[in-house]
């Protein structure tokens, strides 16, 4: 039996007037007088309790993805002052002067003659006043030097010893200075690096400034390379670096001609193996090979520096430190081949004392240690056969 809407709306209260304008519940006032028997209100309770549940899932929905993102943000703005808090300050210019760890050309004895020939040059180039460049044709100095050769044979410490002879402050640059796991800060690091050094050396133009950027390659492989192994945002990011890197050149060529900028890399230019364009830049591309006898046998002595007794001990010593420095060259040792052995040494003498040998240092701890580097850093790149 069909009942008048007001019994309707009596006996079925979720459906009562709620407001003013006579609407009941959620299915409003058209719904309620559609309602003919319990199972039209059975039905239309359904309905509401489903677009209740459908509305309470969305506001749900939509609360949750709101604080994802809200903590998205604050996780990621977390790791980047987590990133910024444990990155490398800037680099900055240092006087070298009284450094006693680096050596001028004229005290150095370690570096090979040509090099030292070639950097001698460029030091009488830069110091040379305005008389002696009019009177000589006016020729410019060679300020973009490129270093290539393995790996420790001392590429960044006779950039040092340049800079040192030039009397001029000194700066080294790593990637690792301005790499960045977030796309394009790196660019943007990178420009304030080459902006500092152009503020500093204008600001002071009679003073000679040095910059030494290890690891070149980092910036200036060659274009094809990088996109044919990189993808995404990384590579665009790379070509960024080394568009601003080229650009600056020039711009530090034209505006602070007090700047030399050095570049090292364990590449060799040669065969593309490194970009042309940014080769294009660099003047002089001069190769620092390993170093020979005479060059390991100076730095075999200097590295003895803080012995007990050392003049005693090479004196006594000195023709074995100097068979020991043949050997060493015909197995291609790096300068840094030659550090190690010589701290492995002092180890032996340690073991020695803490075992109440006490004595002053003996020669057979450095052929010792010398014997025991299996592969020195040019054994390593021979092949196999001819080791």
């Amino acid at each position: 039996m069909i009942q008048p809407i007001s019994q309707s709306i009596s006996r079925y209260p979720n459906f009562r007037n709620i407001d003013s304008q006579g609407y009941y519940g959620f299915v409003g006032r058209k719904e309620a007088l559609k309602i003919n028997n319990d199972l039209d209100y059975q039905r239309k309770t359904v309905e509401q309790n489903e677009r209740l549940i459908g509305l309470a899932s969305l506001t749900f929905l939509t609360v949750l993805f709101g604080t994802f993102l809200f903590n998205l943000k604050t996780i990621l703005d977390m790791v980047k002052k987590v990133e910024n808090y444990f990155a490398k300050k800037p680099s900055s210019f240092v006087s070298l002067k009284n450094n006693p760890d680096v050596p001028t050309l004229e005290s150095c004895k370690s570096i090979n003659k040509d090099l030292k020939s070639f950097l001698q040059r460029q030091v009488n180039q830069a110091k040379a006043g305005s008389d002696i460049i009019s009177e000589t044709g006016e020729p410019k100095a060679s300020n973009r030097l490129l270093l290539y050769g393995s790996a420790g044979v001392g590429k960044s410490y006779f950039a040092k010893i340049f800079a040192k002879s030039l009397d001029a402050e000194y700066m080294e640059v790593m990637h690792s200075d301005y790499n960045s796991m977030w796309a394009g800060e790196g660019v943007d690091k990178l420009k304030k690096v080459f902006e500092n050094i152009l503020k500093t050396a204008k600001n002071k133009s009679d003073k000679k400034y040095v910059v030494t950027f290890n690891e070149i390659d980092a910036m200036v492989a060659p274009a094809d390379k990088i996109t044919d192994k990189t993808a995404g945002t990384h590579w665009v990011s790379i070509l960024e670096e080394r568009s601003v890197f080229l650009n600056y050149l020039e711009i530090l060529k034209e505006k602070a001609p007090n700047v030399t900028i050095i570049g090292t890399t364990n590449i060799s230019p040669r065969n593309n193996g490194l970009d042309r364009a940014a080769m294009s830049r660099f003047q002089n591309i001069i190769e620092v090979p390993y170093p020979d006898k005479e060059c390991l046998y100076e730095a075999l002595k200097m590295n003895l520096e803080k012995i007990r007794n050392k003049d005693k001990f090479i004196s006594e010593n000195d023709n074995q430190l100097q068979d020991l420095a043949q050997k060493m060259a015909e197995r291609r040792f790096s300068f840094r081949n030659l550090e190690y052995i010589v701290n492995d040494a002092k180890s032996y003498h340690l073991d020695d004392c803490v075992n109440g040998k006490k004595s002053d240092f003996k020669f057979e701890y450095l052929k010792k240690s010398e014997e025991k580097l299996k592969f020195s850093d040019g054994e390593l790149e021979k092949p196999a056969d001819k080791i």
